[in-house]
């Protein structure tokens, strides 16, 4: 399981569904444990590419996100 907590937000990825499922699981009975709250209205689920810190994570590779490539070329 991989996952990345930046200030408010918290990324999960793995593999395959069970596993997501799993450590979906595993994410938000931690948060419940201490009484941390998620808005589900901000929240996705079950996605396979996501724009995160101005990188682009999908399925096959992490790439940067256009408009900061395009930044650098002018």
């Amino acid at each position: 399981m991989i996952y990345v907590v930046y200030l408010n937000n918290i990324v999960v990825y793995s593999n395959d569904y069970k596993a997501h499922t799993h450590y979906m699981r595993m994410v938000l009975e931690r948060l419940r444990e201490y009484k941390l709250y998620i808005n589900l209205k901000k929240c996705l689920f079950y996605i396979t590419s996501i724009n995160f810190l101005g990188f682009i994570i999908s399925v096959n590779r992490v790439s940067i996100e256009k408009s900061w490539v395009d930044a650098i070329r002018e």
